[in-house]
């Protein structure tokens, strides 16, 4: 009888041995939800990497290509973070007034992107700009709108419309593009710019936006000359 409660305990012992690096083995599902996640870019930090370069990865970290800045009224230029640029771009993007703007240099080249906001047809209007900062060339345009007319006026986002400026050196001092149904009233040899057919209004708007929007930025612009 004895034996047989020896035996008995030994075979409890040897399955519970058995069974206890189960128990505590981590469920592997488990482990896959509580490893953290890989956080990506956002929709607007996508935008600004992609205007950038187009062969930014979609997963890189803005810290490492870029260098934040911004410019306040009075031409003031501060160093700030990530964070801080792009609420100020969003800020540029959702409010009629703001109280700086928000500047991405991109690392190791003479590149920015400076951000300009007008009043379109049917409301505001904005635009990236990636220029050059040392020779003041426009790189490359985007521009985008609230609620102008689909057709018409939302067709200054058109690459049609947005290459007119691109491969043009602005000028600091006086207005760089001209509207080509305002030839007449040119008073410079600025950039003649081809409106778009039927948008007379958000046309205008626009090279306007242009024209006083980096104007704006002079005194970060003439630092670099």
């Amino acid at each position: 009888m004895r034996a047989f409660w020896i035996i008995g305990s030994l075979i409890i012992l040897f399955i519970s041995c058995k069974e206890e690096p189960k128990a505590n083995m981590p469920d592997s599902e488990n482990t896959r939800q509580d490893l953290p996640k890989k956080e990506g870019l956002s929709a607007v930090q996508k935008e600004i990497v992609s205007f950038a370069d187009s062969t930014f990865s979609h997963n890189s970290d803005m810290n490492t290509l870029f260098v934040f800045k911004k410019i306040d009224d009075q031409g003031t230029i501060t160093d700030i973070d990530m964070n801080e640029g792009i609420r100020l771009y969003k800020e540029l993007i959702k409010s009629n007034t703001v109280d700086a703007l928000p500047i991405f240099e991109v690392k190791n080249t003479d590149t920015a992107i400076l951000s300009i906001r007008g009043k379109g047809f049917g409301g505001a209007i904005w635009a990236k700009v990636l220029i050059d900062r040392k020779t003041l060339e426009i790189k490359n345009i985007e521009f985008d709108h609230k609620s102008e007319t689909y057709g018409y006026g939302s067709a200054m986002t058109q690459r049609t419309f947005e290459d007119q400026f691109v491969g043009s050196k602005i000028d600091l001092e006086y207005h760089s593009f001209t509207l080509q149904q305002n030839i007449e009233k040119r008073i410079d040899d600025g950039v003649i710019i081809d409106g778009i057919s039927g948008a007379t209004m958000t046309s205008a708007a626009a090279v306007q936006m242009v024209n006083l929007g980096l104007q704006k930025y002079k005194g970060y612009l003439a630092n670099d000359r």
